[in-house]
């Protein structure tokens, strides 16, 4: 990371209107990021982050040539952060957000982009250890990666999926529980996490609780879960139906 207080930033991706749309949003952030160079293939991006040793960088998942995961991985030194910006692609994306890392989503809006900058800024010293995740569990069609990376106040865990009992929402937090007893606060909310836990043998049953269905005991029709940890949990009778089907399909 460069010692100045200006963020030093690159953005990486084949499409030029995507440069347009992080330059216009980075002039609301002069003074804190200066883009310090553009690129629109993989090739010319390793060049430029060897040669300007960048804070930041935008990078594009799906490129022609080298990829962005293929990009990294090419590189010897990652002190730098990055956010990832893509198109969907459920599994790039599933692969990302097991990491811990932050993307933009195509077409994103001026919040999304408000906000992972701040998370950058708040978080970028784990940001290096968290590529490196990305890179050891690299995105498989058919499967989920088994360890999630949970960032936590004391620093970043990693934690097998088969552990987690279940998440908890605790406002704009989750408390995950895990099977040895152990809870665990994320910075995190709960919603960020459904989606691409849902591919790992989680439900959600309630706007409070995601379950894994391993570690479900007992459900009755009436919707009260019982887990393995002896939680008791009611199931909202909006998803009672659906939780019920999953079960009966163990």
């Amino acid at each position: 990371m460069s010692s100045a207080s200006t963020v030093r930033a690159v953005v990486i991706d084949d499409d030029r209107f995507a440069h347009a749309q992080v330059e216009a949003h980075l002039l609301r952030h002069r003074g804190t990021v200066q883009l310090v160079g553009r690129c629109e293939s993989g090739e010319e991006g390793i060049r430029t982050i060897r040669a300007e040793k960048p804070d930041l960088v935008f990078l594009d998942v799906q490129m022609p040539g080298i990829d962005g995961f293929g990009l990294l991985d090419k590189l010897d030194h990652r002190s730098f952060g990055v956010i990832f910006i893509t198109s969907f692609e459920k599994y790039a994306i599933r692969a990302i957000r097991y990491s811990a890392l932050d993307f933009l989503l195509k077409p994103y809006t001026a919040l999304d982009f408000d906000a992972a900058i701040a998370r950058f800024i708040a978080q970028r010293d784990l940001i290096p250890g968290r590529m490196q995740f990305l890179l050891d569990n690299k995105p498989v069609a058919d499967a989920p990666p088994p360890t999630l990376l949970i960032p936590t106040r004391s620093g970043d865990r990693r934690v097998r999926t088969q552990d987690i009992v279940r998440c908890e929402s605790d406002r704009n937090y989750t408390w995950f529980h895990l099977k040895n007893g152990e809870k665990l606060l994320s910075s995190y909310t709960l919603g960020s996490y459904e989606e691409f836990l849902a591919e790992s043998e989680f439900i959600r049953v309630h706007r409070s609780h995601i379950v894994n269905v391993k570690h479900v005991r007992t459900c009755s029709a009436e919707g009260q879960m019982t887990m393995n940890d002896g939680t008791g949990i009611e199931v909202s009778r909006r998803r009672r139906t659906e939780v019920v089907n999953v079960l009966r399909e163990r």
